[in-house]
């Protein structure tokens, strides 16, 4: 068998020992089946033009034969395989999961709400409201959406005033954020 496994590497193209190029040059049985493995690789890749005729059919189909057979064990129905007692673990974590998932949550929003909340606050301890998370419009009132809106609700020259000068502050401050954290490299 040892020589079976030598023949097939040296015939894969791996290096054998000495000794087995000097034992397959001696042993007629080790060059038959020399000849019969190579023979078998030319017609399987298509080398060959030689026909084989029933005697390798013959031997092929008695070193099948001779093959150890290999004995399968029968696997068992899965009616028949019992399951093992499930853990205190497994029982409950259908009931803490839903627990579980909503004080994560909870946790996501809490930390939000903190850290918004200590990102709005001047260095006096003022509150302030960031532009971001503003909901009114600049004129501070929510105007309707309509042809037919009467024109009371006209912000006036001062409001304007106001509103533009808001405007440039927002501006020059995205200005001075895209100097300041933009890529040196880039430019």
């Amino acid at each position: 068998m040892q020589h079976k496994e030598q023949l097939s590497a040296y015939i894969d193209g791996e290096k054998v020992s000495q000794d087995f190029l000097d034992t397959l040059c001696q042993d007629p049985t080790l060059q038959k089946s020399w000849s019969t493995l190579h023979l078998a690789r030319a017609v399987i890749r298509n080398e060959s033009s030689a026909i084989l005729d029933s005697s390798f059919t013959e031997k092929m189909a008695k070193l099948i034969e001779d093959e150890p057979a290999i004995q399968l064990q029968e696997q068992p129905l899965p009616e028949k395989v019992e399951l093992p007692n499930p853990s205190l673990f497994a029982k409950t974590k259908k009931y803490f999961a839903p627990i579980l998932q909503t004080a994560v949550a909870a946790s996501v929003c809490l930390i939000a709400v903190f850290s918004i909340q200590n990102l709005n606050k001047d260095k006096n301890g003022d509150t302030t409201i960031s532009p971001a998370l503003q909901t009114l419009p600049f004129t501070q009132s929510v105007q309707e959406v309509s042809y037919n809106v009467s024109h009371k609700n006209v912000p006036s020259k001062e409001q304007l005033e106001q509103q533009n000068k808001r405007l440039n502050e927002i501006l020059q401050n995205y200005q001075l954020q895209r100097r300041l954290y933009s890529d040196p490299k880039a430019e």
